[in-house]
């Protein structure tokens, strides 16, 4: 049986250069303003949170407060995880430095978790024999921790879900799509800003939850509603880092990708023509959005640009960066036929 090499993933042309690596695209470089934006804002108000939770002697904004330390740091890690991602591959990082981006974001769960856990303790301590909070105090601070935390978190979950157009091709250049690679489908860096998104919300989160008990309290409510409005914030909080969590570690993990099923990319490659059978068939995902196909296919083509013809309909199908075919030519049996394969 002969063997054949289909496409590679080329080095693309200058014009693409921000999409592979070396320096932001248009979107990731918007994604990193709003992020140190957030890291001053977030970073001005926490001496000014924590000094009117001391004041006010609130346990569930002292919990905020403490939350709003751990984004400083947090997002802070993931500014530093979005300029390793796109830093140049090298001879012994040759896909990059994209896992990075992953390792922040259990980095950010973590944190998330630690902060979750030191609520709960202050809450239940709380529950015996706090002293009622000062309501007027509390219900000032909450409000301004709301504004700040609430723009925050709406200026990061604009740029994760905003439109992109630095990953365009070249309409005047039709060969473009043979050569450079597609923009990332997961939109840039989201699987890292989800992390920092994360702790903004809970610290919004914190800031109502301070309000309600606030309010409760001044009509005549127990206490006792102070450290309540705390187990709140740490059950949601406990969810959404355990969501994170588990998605950072299935990157790590180099699991296929939900918009990468399996079973749909094997049919891809079943109905070009002249493909005989499929194995070998790998999907992952690098991180920061930037997936990876490699197939082995069986062919009784004697087309040299057999597998570069398939490897562009790949990559026009399903808009992945890295594409990989091996061809193997002849008429010997290399596997089942396509309609016979299953799973990945």
């Amino acid at each position: 049986m002969a063997h054949a090499h289909g496409h590679d993933h080329h080095t693309p042309p200058a014009r693409a250069t921000s999409v592979v690596h070396g320096k932001f695209t248009d979107r990731e470089a918007k994604q990193a303003r709003r992020l140190r934006m957030v890291l001053g804002l977030v970073g001005g108000f926490f001496v000014l949170e924590l000094t009117g939770a001391i004041l006010a002697d609130s346990v569930v904004l002292q919990a905020d407060a403490l939350h709003l330390l751990m984004d400083v740091l947090a997002l802070s890690v993931s500014l530093l995880a979005m300029r390793l991602a796109v830093r140049r591959p090298t001879p012994r990082f040759t896909y990059g430095l994209r896992r990075a981006e992953p390792i922040a974001a259990i980095f950010s769960a973590g944190l998330v978790l630690a902060t979750t856990g030191g609520i709960i303790f202050e809450g239940v301590g709380a529950l015996h024999g706090h002293s009622e909070p000062r309501v007027g105090i509390m219900l000032v601070v909450a409000t301004l921790a709301l504004f700040v935390n609430g723009l925050s978190a709406w200026l990061l979950h604009d740029s994760l879900h905003g439109h992109d157009h630095g990953h365009a091709h070249d309409a005047d250049n039709p060969d473009d799509h043979d050569h450079a690679p597609h923009a990332p489908k997961a939109g840039g860096h989201a699987l890292n800003l989800r992390g920092a998104w994360l702790h903004l919300l809970g610290d919004a989160l914190g800031a109502v939850a301070a309000i309600i008990a606030a309010v409760v309290i001044r009509f005549g409510g127990p206490s006792a509603a102070d450290p309540i409005a705390s187990f709140v914030v740490a059950a949601i909080l406990l969810a959404g880092s355990l969501r994170l969590l588990r998605d950072a570690l299935l990157v790590l993990f180099e699991a296929s990708p939900k918009h990468l099923p399996v079973a749909t990319i094997r049919g891809i490659i079943a109905g070009f023509p002249g493909v005989k059978a499929i194995h070998d068939l790998h999907v992952w995902t690098l991180g920061a959005g930037h997936d990876a196909i490699t197939a082995h296919v069986c062919t009784e083509s004697r087309d040299p640009l057999f597998g570069r013809h398939l490897s562009g309909a790949i990559r026009d199908a399903l808009e992945v960066e890295y594409v990989t075919v091996q061809v193997e030519v002849g008429d010997a049996p290399c596997g089942a036929p396509p309609s016979m394969l299953e799973g990945g």
